[in-house]
């Protein structure tokens, strides 16, 4: 594939060849978002259910643009937990939208990968393998070092302040074993972390990312054995970058990772998978 790069794309790609030994995740992330836009070329046929105009529904959310967001957060906060299938009529009373709005907002978080679509089967939420959490893992690394290391150097002192205020909600919903409250949660810590990161290719890298991660998270979140290592391991997070330190911010962040990847992954091991339709 030919593509104009910008600077931001080129210092990524040099991050993530030397971080990542040539992974081949990396360069797939890369191609991704050097795409100016996702379409799957397959024709599915979504499974026939009880007929409805399909602009009957209006009021909840504006146009498929929407829905598209507001289904995509649904399945990273867990309402949609992987494996799940994702019916039209349903998704149209919830979100006020007709039918060609939904049939739009799954074929696209298709392409992203965050659906899957069988034919005459329907649409279910994605589920990540034991294989693929293990590419999450190793990129996730990567990305959020490089985020924790710009963002000690780059971020306002009001950014930084921010950041370490969006930890006590994340603290307070993990000793309550909340767990989709510690996601809504993370989102806004990861949140400060890349806006204060100011790298705009970064930013959409994760952002595309962003619902695998969370169920990743989920799974981690899960496990009772990680809740104070967890706090502890994004204190020291914010504690470098408070102190505009980007070494210890990118290794902070590297070691968050890698902990809770020696903590999350056997606990998928001993999950089955689901077998192939």
């Amino acid at each position: 594939m030919t593509s104009a790069s910008g600077p931001g794309e080129v210092i990524l790609s040099t991050f993530l060849t030397l971080n990542c030994g040539g992974h081949p995740l990396a360069g797939r992330i890369l191609s991704i978002c050097s795409t100016p836009s996702l379409h799957t070329r397959e024709t599915i046929t979504l499974t026939p259910e009880d007929p409805m105009p399909p602009d009957e529904i209006t009021g909840t959310v504006d146009s498929s643009l929407d829905i598209r967001d507001a289904l995509k957060q649904a399945i990273a906060n867990g309402e949609y937990a992987p494996g799940v299938k994702l019916v039209e009529r349903e998704l149209t009373l919830r979100y006020g939208i007709g039918r060609t709005g939904v049939r739009d907002a799954i074929r696209h978080l298709a392409a992203q990968g965050i659906v899957e679509l069988t034919e005459n089967r329907g649409a279910r939420v994605s589920e990540l393998s034991y294989a693929e959490a293990i590419d999450m893992y190793q990129v996730r690394g990567v990305l959020e070092g490089l985020a924790g290391e710009l963002f000690a150097v780059r971020g306002t002192a009001h950014e930084k302040m921010q950041f370490a205020e969006s930890l006590e909600p994340v603290r307070h919903a993990i000793e309550s074993s909340d767990i989709t409250g510690a996601l809504v949660a993370s989102d806004v810590y990861y949140a400060h972390l890349l806006e204060g990161a100011r790298n705009t290719e970064l930013h959409e890298i994760i952002e595309r990312l962003h619902v695998r991660i969370n169920q990743i998270r989920r799974v981690s979140l899960s496990v009772e054995s990680q809740s104070k290592p967890t706090i502890d391991a994004l204190q020291r997070i914010v504690n470098a970058v408070l102190a505009g330190d980007p070494t210890d911010a990118r290794n902070a962040c590297i070691e968050h990772v890698k902990s809770s990847a020696a903590a999350t992954l056997p606990a998928m091991a001993r999950t089955p998978e689901r077998p192939s339709r």
